[in-house]
C-alpha cells in the first residue's frame, strides 16, 4: 500500500518504520526540516519537509494515488484539514489522531475518518488500567468501524483465566480482535503469548454488543 504520514513526531516515526518494514511505500510530510531528515535516515522511506496546510502539498505526493492518509500531527487544526484534503481526493482510508474531543465529535459527524483517536483518553485509560488493575474500556470514536471500542483488560490474581493460553480462553471470537498483550514490560503479539499471568494487560478492538461477554471471559 502507499501511505502518507503526516507529521514525523514520535507517533509518525514509528507507524513510517514499522510500515515500511513490513514492505508498504511510506511518504512522509513535517513541516520541521530535522524531524523530516531524520525519519528519512531511520526508515526506508520518502520524507518530505513541506507545510501540511498547504494545498500543493498534496499534489506533490501525487495523494490521488494513496490508499492510506495517517494525519499524525501534535495540531488537531492540521490534522483535521489534512482528512478533508484526503477525502477530498478521495483516499480510501483516513485515521486522524487529535487530543480535542470536540474535534473527534466534528470528524465523526461529518464522516470524513475511518478512525478518530483520542490520544489523552486512549493512553490515559490505558494507563489507568495498568496501575489501578481494572477492567477498562477506552473511548474511541466509532465511525466507519461498526461501534468497536478499545478495551484493556488487567489480570487479576486468582483470575480464573491464569494459567491459560490465549486461545484456551472462552471469550467471543465474533466482533473481538485482541492487538496485543503487554506483560509490564513489552508489548507482545497475541500468538507469542505463552500463559496467562497476573498483571499481564489484554488490549483488544471489541464490538459493543459484546463488550460485556468479552470482559466476563477474562474475570
Amino acid at each position: 500500500m502507499r501511505i502518507l504520514i503526516i507529521g514525523a513526531g514520535k507517533l509518525g516515526s514509528l507507524l513510517a518504520k514499522r510500515l515500511s518494514e513490513k514492505g508498504h511505500e511510506i511518504i512522509v510530510i513535517d513541516k520541521d526540516e530535522k524531524k523530516a531528515r531524520e525519519v528519512a535516515e531511520e526508515a526506508d522511506v520518502a520524507s518530505y519537509a513541506r507545510d501540511a496546510t498547504d494545498p500543493s502539498t498534496y499534489d506533490e505526493v501525487n495523494i490521488a494515488n494513496i490508499d492510506v492518509v495517517v494525519a499524525a500531527t501534535n495540531r488537531d487544526e492540521v490534522n483535521l484539514f489534512a482528512a478533508l484534503i484526503a477525502r477530498e481526493y478521495g483516499v480510501p482510508r483516513v485515521i486522524v489522531k487529535v487530543r480535542d474531543s470536540r474535534i473527534a465529535q466534528i470528524l465523526s459527524r461529518i464522516g470524513i475518518a475511518e478512525h478518530v483517536i483520542v490520544e489523552p483518553r486512549v493512553i490515559g485509560s490505558i494507563v489507568e488500567g495498568v496501575i489501578e488493575g481494572k477492567y477498562n474500556v477506552v473511548e474511541l470514536v466509532p465511525v466507519y468501524v461498526g461501534g468497536f471500542r478499545l478495551v484493556t483488560i488487567t489480570i487479576a490474581e486468582g483470575s480464573s483465566v491464569e494459567g491459560q493460553l490465549l486461545d484456551e480462553v472462552k471469550y467471543p471470537r465474533s466482533g473481538v480482535k485482541i492487538l496485543a498483550v503487554f506483560d509490564g514490560e513489552e508489548f507482545h503479539d497475541p500468538g507469542e503469548v505463552l500463559r496467562l499471568e497476573a498483571g499481564f494487560q489484554i488490549i483488544a478492538l471489541v464490538r459493543d454488543d459484546v463488550i460485556e461477554e468479552f470482559l466476563e471471559a477474562f474475570r
